[in-house]
């Protein structure tokens, strides 16, 4: 498994919060933020589903799927969490 610095700043944008983000959102997000990925959301997001990190929702109510942070993707963010807060401490 491999993402890149992109791939993965979304990721921290789209499980800040616990909702079905739809690309047009989280690329909005990025955008008001100032955030790299901007305007390639659709690839962005696909490759975190490619790579286990992201789960496509579908809802009856819309053709289009949503997307969540799947469990993969919250277990490698606090990893990481977890790295960054022990190098913060030594």
């Amino acid at each position: 498994m491999k993402i890149t610095n992109t791939e993965f700043n979304v990721l921290k944008v789209m499980a800040e919060k616990d909702i079905d983000w739809t690309w047009m959102i989280l690329d909005r997000t990025l955008a008001t933020r100032g955030i790299p990925g901007f305007s390639n959301v659709a690839n962005i997001v696909t490759n975190l589903v490619n790579e286990g990190m992201v789960d496509a929702v579908y809802n009856e109510n819309s053709s289009r799927p949503r997307y969540r942070v799947s469990e993969q993707g919250h277990q490698l963010l606090g990893q990481i969490n977890e790295v960054t807060r022990h190098n913060d401490i030594s």
